[in-house]
């Protein structure tokens, strides 16, 4: 069959169709593993653990999100304002007896970190702007859920406080499925 053929060059489109299709349902069921692994992953995102310091107001505290007393305000550093700061209380570890949480470097994010009132679609846009996200690489995003201290915490919550509902290594495992899938968000 010669190149000038029009039995070649039907066959040649008939390929490179063939080759499309392939490569959407490929993406297809790459993006259908990506939102099945941030649905996972929103399971924590939505937990008192993290919802209770990601907030666009002030800190709340246990399982129904009671107000912080004493006030605080997170300050420019996220590490309050004034002399309320949070290592007067926090320290590098949970204390059971005061029943005070603690990690290192305990502080509340940015206000533009905030996940309360946002829906999953919402979430999953700020994960990856990095105007949102603290100037983050989706790369630097997982790193973060991975070495970050106060991430960890969550997991470890101390007494009287319930960690997320799926383990942190299985989190971790989401957080990357979703990140290779190229981060799909849910379809709103």
């Amino acid at each position: 069959m010669s190149l000038t053929s029009p039995k070649f060059w039907i066959a040649a489109l008939a390929f490179v169709v063939g080759l499309g299709v392939l490569y959407a349902g490929a993406r297809a069921a790459r993006d259908a593993q990506g939102r099945a692994a941030f649905a996972q992953m929103m399971t924590v995102f939505q937990h008192p653990r993290c919802v209770n310091c990601h907030r666009s107001d002030l800190p709340r505290v246990r399982d129904d999100a009671r107000n912080h007393i004493p006030r605080v305000l997170p300050g420019e550093d996220g590490s309050g304002k004034g002399g309320m700061r949070c290592v007067i209380c926090h320290r590098d570890q949970n204390n059971e007896f005061s029943r005070i949480p603690g990690a290192p470097d305990w502080k509340m994010p940015p206000y533009l970190m905030s996940l309360d009132g946002l829906d999953p679609v919402d979430i999953c846009d700020n994960l990856k702007d990095r105007s949102i996200n603290g100037n983050r690489s989706l790369k630097e995003v997982i790193a973060h859920l991975r070495k970050d201290h106060l991430v960890q915490w969550a997991w470890k919550p101390g007494s009287g406080r319930t960690p997320p509902p799926i383990s942190y290594h299985a989190f971790l495992r989401y957080a990357e499925a979703w990140a290779k899938a190229d981060a799909p968000c849910p379809s709103g």
